[in-house]
């Protein structure tokens, strides 16, 4: 999730994503903070599953969730999302990975609860203190733009499919300052949740089951 926090524009996309900063980040975590160990396997899984989804999956290329955007669902996106040309492919992708994340939600919901202990448990202030260390930021600033990132992971009932309107309504306001169509918004996630519905599990296992741990570039 952290790697996300590009969303509050604390972070660039580039900064936890590429390759040669996530090895930085990693080497400086190592030699200054290593209490904060579980946090870098936490930055591998996620370079792992973006690689899958983003760029390659089963030999093939692109990823998971990009090879499974269709025109239907652009056009729904760009419309209900109201979204440029530009930033409809990334914003469909963002779509294919809610459903993803919906139908495991589905499968178990207690998830939504681990996910909201683990962040009470997180140690927020080493946290921001740590990211504002090595990206030279205030760690107010940090501490802040944590809050936001997770509020986005934890406020919203995402085994529902208004929780998901809801949650990408708030996100399209905040990060893309657009306004959202709920109406259409709602039926380009609808859509999103049948593409996936056949084939999250696999996709989900195959990735687990590549025990890949290499960092890559993803985004």
């Amino acid at each position: 999730m952290i790697p996300d926090l590009a969303l509050t524009a604390a972070i660039t996309w580039d900064d936890l994503h590429k390759k040669k900063n996530l090895l930085e980040f990693f080497d400086y975590v190592e030699k200054t903070k290593p209490s904060f160990s579980p946090l870098l396997r936490g930055l591998n899984y996620h370079n792992t599953l973006d690689y899958f989804t983003h760029t390659k999956y089963k030999n093939s290329t692109p990823g998971y969730a990009y090879a499974s955007i269709t025109p239907e669902l652009k056009n729904l996106v760009k419309a209900g999302f109201n979204v440029s040309d530009e930033r409809v492919r990334a914003s469909s992708h963002n779509a294919i990975e809610s459903g993803v994340e919906f139908h495991i939600l589905k499968d178990d919901p207690s998830l939504r609860d681990l996910v909201k202990d683990s962040i009470n448990e997180a140690d927020m202030e080493g946290l921001s203190k740590l990211l504002g260390s090595f990206f030279k930021k205030p760690e107010n600033e940090m501490l802040k733009s944590l809050h936001i990132l997770f509020s986005f992971a934890t406020k919203y009932e995402l085994v529902k499919l208004d929780g998901w309107v809801d949650l990408f309504e708030e996100l399209n306001r905040y990060y893309l300052k657009a306004e959202t169509n709920r109406d259409l918004a709602r039926k380009a996630l609808e859509l999103s949740f049948e593409i996936t519905k056949n084939t999250y599990k696999e996709f989900i296992e195959s990735s687990i089951a590549s025990g890949d741990t290499e960092i890559k570039d993803c985004n």
